[in-house]
Order: structure tokens, then C-alpha cells, then sequence
């Protein structure tokens, strides 16, 4: 029986549920294994003061930050919109793209993260085909992720992932 490599990790769940709080801490505890990781995660940009959200930011692992979308662009520019929120594409392109491309002089990751695949990151379809490609692999797991599980999953799947980067090394 052939035995199928993990390439893929799908988060899905409800907003507010708590996805990219799971994802950062399956970063950090890979990381800290000593790891190569490359990707982003999208985070709320909220107002000084009252803490309303304006916004919402792309922010790679190494540390960049992007615009992904404003409630109210200082720039007025038009463009795309998803809700109340002006759609950055470009900024978002310009950040995402080359990190699933990997044509830099880093090392290859072992693990590619992606955090966020929703209404606003697909409205750049040069993003979207670059999902699809990655996608097309075999070895997909998905986990639903609810406030029930989401404090366990963090270890699972750290142990699934350094398990499979073990096995096909």
C-alpha cells in the first residue's frame, strides 16, 4: 500500500472561531524546532482609541507588513471591494506573491503557510492560480476548527506536520 506525503493543511471554521491565533501558534512551536517556514497571516487593524476595525493587514512570518484592505483609504483610489472594506491588491499581491513562488535566494521551506484564503485575497486572481497550484498535490487533511478543539488542535497537527517532515526527509 503506497502511503500518501501530508502536503496540505486546510484551517477552516467560523469567523471569530480563532484560525489564525491556531496557525500562529503551529508556527511558533514548529519554529521553535528549528523549522524553515515561509508565509503570511492576515490580522484585524483596528482604530486608536474606541478599537473599532478598520481593517485588516497581510503580515509575513519574517515580519512585513501589507495592506490587504481599509475601511476608509486615506488615498480615496477605487478599488475592489469586499463589505465596507477598499481591497489593496496590489500591496497584497506585491508582499503574497513571492513567497509562494520561492525565486529568492532563501532556502526552501518545509512548510508553506498560508492564512487566510477568503473574499478579499481572492479577488487578486494571480493569488487565487497560485493557491490552485499548490492545491493540486495529493495529501490534503482538513481540520474544522471550533471552540471546543481549537486549544488541542495546535499540538495534533505540530506532531502531524514534524511526523510527515520526518518521514520524507
Amino acid at each position: 500500500m503506497e502511503r500518501t506525503i501530508l502536503t496540505t493543511i486546510i484551517i477552516t471554521g467560523p469567523p471569530g472561531v480563532g484560525k489564525t491565533t491556531l496557525v500562529r501558534k503551529i508556527c511558533s512551536n514548529l519554529r521553535d524546532k528549528g523549522h524553515i517556514l515561509r508565509g503570511f497571516y492576515t490580522e484585524e487593524v483596528r482604530s486608536e482609541g474606541i478599537g473599532q476595525r478598520i481593517g485588516f493587514d497581510v503580515v509575513t512570518l519574517d515580519g512585513k507588513h501589507g495592506i490587504l484592505s481599509r475601511e476608509n483609504p486615506i488615498d480615496k483610489l477605487r478599488r475592489p471591494k469586499v463589505g465596507k472594506y477598499s481591497v489593496f491588491i496590489q500591496d497584497f499581491e506585491d508582499l503574497t506573491l513571492p513567497l509562494l513562488a520561492n525565486k529568492d535566494s532563501r532556502p526552501e521551506p518545509e512548510l508553506l503557510v498560508i492564512d487566510e484564503v477568503g473574499k478579499m485575497e481572492l479577488l487578486s486572481k494571480r493569488f487565487e492560480s497560485a493557491v490552485e497550484q499548490i492545491r493540486k498535490t495529493s495529501g490534503s487533511i482538513l481540520y474544522q476548527v471550533t471552540k471546543s478543539n481549537r486549544n488541542t488542535l495546535s499540538t495534533e497537527i505540530t506532531d502531524l506536520i514534524t511526523m510527515s517532515l520526518l518521514v520524507t526527509k
